[in-house]
């Protein structure tokens, strides 16, 4: 409300969580120089983009018919954990080495690379999204706050630790030729810690920015989606979720678009 006044917008009613409690899955990649072919010999030259892209047209197959993660998985960073609080990624490509002018996923690399990443489950860290000015086209302000809480430092610490046992492994050894980023150099706990903050980015997971909940002092829609104080108002989209999942949020998005729409419904009978 303090923000709605300072900017002259008139407030309706009062409730401090909209736009409150940000959660996000936040990821790194570990990328290695392999020693055997991947998929950067094939989609680096312009020649290669062009068959891949007609066997994709075509015959719906190849590379382009391939999820971006060629694996993956998730893990405990600590054994007495009830639920995994990692989830790990395969890519057969690396994009260390991007073309000028050219996005880098576009531009894999021109040695034969691959990735190891992960991001967190359930992090602690809470930020905000909030508008900036009254004009509803402005880009609102986010303010993520990753890895402001020593939990998700610990526990991403231990993480990227993990990868690095993981790629020691030797079916993973043998065909490692070396590791490219952040490098062997990178070792100690605080360069590793200083290695992620700087190079971790979103997993475009963004949810709880209007979390459910029975008490409106703590949440801003209720258990049927409708706003809080406010009549003829829902919100059902991924910003409903009380607390992030462990998992990609696009299949509980639309389930959530599904139940809204089913509570809809059944309030006009």
């Amino acid at each position: 409300s303090a923000l709605l006044g300072a900017l002259g917008i008139a407030v309706v009613h009062a409730n401090e969580n909209v736009g409150a409690n940000l959660q996000d899955h936040v990821g790194i990649n570990y990328t290695f120089k392999g020693r055997l072919p991947t998929l950067n010999q094939i989609l680096r030259p312009w020649w290669g983009k062009l068959m891949v892209g007609m066997q994709y047209v075509l015959l719906r197959s190849g590379p382009l018919s391939l999820s971006m993660n060629n694996a993956g998985g998730f893990f405990r960073t600590d054994p007495a954990l009830s639920r995994p609080n990692m989830q790990l990624y395969f890519q057969a490509f690396s994009t260390v080495i991007p073309k000028s002018g050219e996005r880098p996923i576009l531009t894999p690399d021109p040695w034969p690379g691959f990735s190891i990443g992960l991001s967190n489950c359930r992090p602690s860290s809470r930020g905000e999204i909030m508008i900036r000015s009254a004009n509803p086209l402005e880009y609102p302000k986010i303010v993520a706050n990753a890895y402001s809480t020593e939990a998700d430092v610990a526990e991403m610490l231990a993480a990227v630790k993990f990868i690095r046992k993981i790629a020691a492994m030797p079916a993973m050894a043998e065909i490692i030729e070396e590791e490219v980023l952040p490098g062997p150099s990178i070792t100690s706990d605080a360069d590793l810690i200083e290695d992620f903050r700087k190079r971790s980015g979103t997993v475009y997971h963004p949810v709880s920015t209007c979390r459910m909940g029975p008490d409106a002092t703590a949440a801003v829609v209720d258990p049927r989606l409708r706003v809080h104080g406010l009549e003829g108002l829902r919100i059902i989209d991924a910003s409903i979720f009380p607390d992030n999942i462990t998992g990609n949020t696009n299949a509980a998005s639309i389930m959530t678009g599904w139940k809204g729409a089913e509570l809809v419904l059944e309030d006009q009978e």
